[in-house]
């Protein structure tokens, strides 16, 4: 295999073409900011080099794959063809509207819409895709020296002074870079406006709330109508004997009735929207917040705690789409039956207001037992969903050691606290349901039983008593469902919390905007007095580490099981971060590096591979997205898997990873990785234990062959217990069982291996 597929590399003809194309545009940009199209080469540079890695979704010629690189180097003329091949959607159909747009919000774009023709565009919001009513889309550049409109035709791929379709009406999409600190929902606007992050969120839909509002207090108003019909009827017609005026009193509450159905439609249809929407921002938010954060933070909470994060917002999605929110917004318009109680009955208006008192003390005390009952509750889930997973990870290692018997115990043991737990907590809401029913029924009789003497007394009609219960009932049924919906309004709150307390940690991004960058890795790792512990009551892994590698060095990580041997590579990776001492990378400390950068920067072979669902050059290109099929052929032919790989069913496009309906063997797989590794652009390369068969055999061979020919290009960084591979080292570090190393130059520390090897014998 060529040097050119399996070692790092400067720029290639392509990039350097590119590079010409926009110095030289920019220099005719002094002249006029769209001479730059004059040329078209980087456009097709680009194309061409976006196809050439294989994308089969992506046409050089499509319409919109040319709108999306002419308007990405309209925009950005050094934008590297890498970050469009990380930005584009995966899949299979052909590029569409959204996918640009997709595609531009991944390469940090915020997209605009406005509706106009050509002549009505705002010259200063462009570039712009502009989309026509009848046609196809294209580019409006802005204007030349002239002050004229220019237009890109991404069909011949010229520039024009005439748009490319006769229509000139239609959609124009503004592309502006996107600033994080914008949004109500950052960190900096948070800071000034003292919002928690979903009251920040919630401030987007601040229209939907003030429709879902006034449709409230509209319907409030008009469900007046059915108790004054009530009442009318009973003095007007039954009373009176007067029929004549039934008629025009039921068409007046049927006309009431349509209103009243159609808006609460129209509300119903906001909370739906509202509900959905905020599910959907909600989760994907959380879940890309989750991948987001450290090494350290995912990896020390369980799989079902990470689950349990990304389904927390669940019970705020029912909350919005359920009767307690109903119930929460149409509380503060119980004060317009109150006061229409006020008017049709004078003092029975006492009796809705002492009941709203007591249904408040109910809330707090029930509020008071719930929130501890809560937690206990969610602990005792949240354990035996722990044990649960625990059991499943390690169901060979019970039934191997007969512990069936006792993991069934401990699981009834578990499940029962957490039935208890629940039954207390389902307990205290029919605690609370049965005492605000009781209140309720209070409130019917002491409205009856004070109304009726206010009847004897002529205060009254029958028809106003009867219309003052059923705005009773209107005015305490809200207060009804909170007090009965209190564990659910107590587990809103938690949820609501832990995603705030969730979206104030920051990401790696937001922790690397105080970093650096290195552009370009050299090779150089140091190691000073370094140790590392996973928790702090636990043993040290290792303790005061120390060992140098000059770029291109090769560094051989020997030791027993558990010495921390994968570890070393994955502080190197910053996978984690070490207790104490310096991890330096060509003279910086990795802290000070921006964490996502590096990672990126360093090719990486782990002991248990994984692949993402995919085919098998979509997964060997995550390494290298400017390799061509050829480099990746070579690759997998020097990681001895070029011909199990042609033997799969659809060859290289064979769908592996997650969701695979071929199964490869484990030794294909670290083959995979290995051929991953040797065509990823990087100066350090780190491999972890491979197994003994893969060594011993053609793997093993061109492995040794390509650690020879790297040296002095490359720095490696192997474990391995075989001391065929110690002897290809420039430096070897021993770790031993009680934390302590031996660091040094090969030809000092394997004999001192090999002499302890054979007393040990």
């Amino acid at each position: 295999m060529s040097n050119l597929a399996i070692l790092p590399r400067e720029d290639t003809p392509h990039h350097n073409v590119a590079k010409k194309g926009h110095k030289r545009f920019a220099r005719q940009n002094k002249r006029g900011s769209m001479e730059r199209y004059i040329d078209n080469q980087p456009i097709i540079d680009m194309l061409a080099r976006i196809a050439e890695t294989g994308r089969t979704h992506f046409h050089a010629d499509g319409v919109w794959e040319v709108c999306l690189c002419a308007i990405i180097l309209t925009i950005n003329p050094h934008c590297k063809t890498e970050k469009i091949l990380e930005a584009l959607p995966h899949g299979d159909k052909a590029l569409d509207e959204c996918d640009v747009l997709n595609t531009m919000a991944n390469l940090g774009y915020f997209a605009r819409p406005a509706e106009c023709s050509v002549k009505d565009i705002d010259t200063r919001l462009l570039p712009g895709i502009f989309i026509p009513s009848k046609g196809l889309a294209y580019i409006v550049l802005g204007k030349d020296s002239d002050g004229a409109l220019q237009y890109y035709n991404p069909r011949s791929k010229t520039i024009s002074l005439t748009p490319p379709e006769r229509n000139t009406n239609g959609k124009v999409w503004f592309f502006q870079n996107f600033d994080e600190n914008r949004p109500a929902t950052s960190k900096f606007m948070r800071a000034g406006s003292g919002h928690t992050w979903f009251r920040a969120l919630l401030g987007r839909f601040k229209g939907t709330f003030a429709q879902v509002l006034v449709a409230g207090f509209i319907l409030n108003i008009i469900a007046l109508a059915t108790p004054l019909f009530i009442m009318l009827v009973y003095d007007r017609v039954i009373a009176a004997g007067s029929i004549g005026t039934l008629p025009m009193l039921s068409l007046g509450a049927f006309i009431a009735i349509g209103f009243e159905w159609q808006l609460r439609r129209i509300r119903s249809r906001g909370l739906s929207w509202l509900a959905g929407r905020l599910d959907n921002i909600v989760g994907n938010r959380i879940f890309a917040h989750l991948i987001s954060l450290t090494p350290d933070l995912i990896e020390k909470a369980s799989v079902a705690a990470q689950i349990a994060r990304i389904k927390t917002f669940e019970s705020v999605r029912d909350f919005f789409s359920g009767s307690v929110f109903l119930s929460l917004l149409e509380t503060p318009f119980v004060v317009i039956s109150i006061a229409a109680i006020a008017l049709i009955a004078g003092p029975l208006v006492f009796v809705p207001l002492f009941m709203i008192l007591g249904y408040i003390a109910l809330f707090a005390y029930i509020r008071s037992r719930v929130k501890v009952a809560i937690r206990l509750a969610a602990k005792t889930s949240s354990a035996r969903q722990q044990f649960s997973i625990e059991t499943f990870e390690k169901l060979e290692c019970i039934r191997g050691h007969g512990l069936n018997a006792k993991w069934q115990e401990k699981f009834r043991h578990l499940s029962g606290r957490e039935m208890m737990a629940h039954f207390h907590l389902g307990w205290l809401g029919v605690v609370a349901e049965t005492v605000a029913h009781s209140l309720n029924i209070i409130a019917a009789v002491a409205t009856i039983g004070f109304g009726v003497h206010m009847i004897w007394a002529g205060a009254i009609s029958s028809g106003a008593l009867v219309a003052t219960m059923i705005l009773v009932w209107r005015v305490v049924t809200p207060f009804y469902s909170l007090c009965t919906m209190v564990p659910r309004l107590e587990q809103l709150r938690n949820s609501i919390r832990q995603v705030n307390d969730l979206m104030d940690i920051d990401t790696e991004a937001q922790e690397a905007k105080s970093t650096s960058r290195l552009t370009q890795i050299k090779g150089k790792i140091s190691f000073q007095n370094v140790s590392f512990q996973y928790e702090e009551d636990s043993d040290l892994v290792f303790k005061d580490l120390s060992f140098n590698a000059d770029a291109g060095d090769v560094v051989a990580i020997t030791g027993g099981g558990g010495t921390g041997k994968s570890t070393i590579l994955k502080l190197v990776k910053s996978m984690h971060r070490a207790n104490t001492g310096q991890i330096m990378i060509d003279g910086f400390d990795i802290r000070q590096l921006d964490t996502p950068d590096l990672r990126r920067k360093i090719a990486y072979v782990p002991k248990a591979p994984h692949f993402f669902d995919g085919s098998v050059l979509e997964n060997l290109r995550l390494a290298n997205l400017m390799a061509d099929q050829d480099e990746i052929i070579k690759a997998l032919e020097l990681a001895n898997a070029w011909e199990d790989v042609q033997a799969l069913k659809d060859g290289l496009n064979t769908i592996i990873g997650a969701h695979e309906k071929i199964v490869i063997t484990n030794s294909l797989a670290s083959r995979l990785s290995l051929a991953r590794a040797y065509i990823h652009p990087s100066n350090i390369m780190l491999i972890d234990d491979l197994s003994n068969s893969l060594l011993s055999g053609k793997t093993g061979l061109n492995l040794k062959s390509y650690i020879a020919r790297a040296r002095g290009k490359r720095t490696i960084l192997l474990c391995t217990y075989r001391e065929d591979y110690m002897k290809l080292a420039d430096t070897i570090v021993a770790l031993k069982d009680d934390g302590s190393s031996v660091c040094g130059a090969r030809d000092v520390i394997l004999p001192q291996l090999n002499s302890r090897t054979g007393e040990a014998a």
